[in-house]
């Protein structure tokens, strides 16, 4: 193998893995919407037909067996990092990084689908299935309806957008991975502190988590696929105009 055909070798072993990346995140995301929408659909038959579901009321005793003061000061705190209060200023925070640093407008106009997206769900969803809370508790924000949890919903969309946008970056690999890391773990604790603090059944938590999941996909997916679009469209006028130059 000469220089000339060992060049054109890896040039399409490079343009190989350019595919491949793509097509394997759009497959990977298409099994979790799959798998989200699946799980939503049982819970809510489930919550729908006024089941008892035989794992909330396992979980719940659990919590209620290793209850203590330190642990519910702690979760308290932790709660309101899915608060609808707290979620609207981190929101306008990234909004902010993302026009002003970034420049991203498409970036700012899916995040801002996303979560005002998210919050419509949870009110029709809540509104929809009406089921009442394990425990009335204001000082939690635990009052209105429980299925699903709008903590849970809204912390996914939130933190995972975040994460999304940690994770295009390019530089800081170390730290990225850490900062995933931490946002993964307090969407999950969030979740947690919900059960923790008997404001919220298990399956709550989970529907919760699968609507987030499926439409933060959606704005996500749209989003880069509107990207794709708009990039295409700039190298046809690039071309039309070296082209018309000539």
């Amino acid at each position: 193998m000469n220089v000339k055909e060992e060049a054109h070798y890896w040039k399409e072993q490079i343009d190989l893995k350019k595919i491949w990346a793509p097509a394997l995140l759009i497959l990977m995301g298409i099994v979790l919407m799959i798998t989200a929408t699946a799980l939503f659909l049982e819970l809510a038959e489930d919550v729908w037909e006024q089941e008892k579901l035989t794992f909330d009321h396992i979980i719940m005793n659990y919590f209620q067996s290793v209850e203590s003061g330190t642990l519910t000061n702690t979760l308290r705190i932790l709660t309101e990092t899915g608060s609808i209060w707290w979620i609207s200023a981190a929101s306008v925070i990234t909004v902010l990084f993302l026009w002003l640093k970034k420049r991203d407008v498409h970036g700012v106009v899916f995040f801002i689908l996303a979560i005002a997206g998210g919050g419509i769900f949870i009110f029709v969803l809540k509104y929809f299935f009406q089921r009442e809370r394990p425990t009335l508790a204001p000082e939690y924000d635990g009052y209105g309806y429980s299925f699903p949890s709008g903590h849970a919903l809204g912390s996914f969309i939130l933190y995972g957008f975040i994460i999304y946008l940690i994770g295009r970056e390019k530089r800081f690999f170390k730290t990225r991975m850490f900062a995933i890391g931490l946002l993964s773990v307090l969407i999950l604790s969030i979740g947690f502190s919900r059960v923790y603090l008997q404001v919220h059944y298990p399956s709550d938590i989970l529907a919760g988590y699968a609507v987030g999941m499926i439409w933060l996909i959606c704005c996500i997916f749209s989003m880069e696929m509107m990207k794709v679009y708009r990039d295409k469209d700039k190298r046809t006028y690039l071309s039309n105009l070296i082209y018309h130059r000539k």
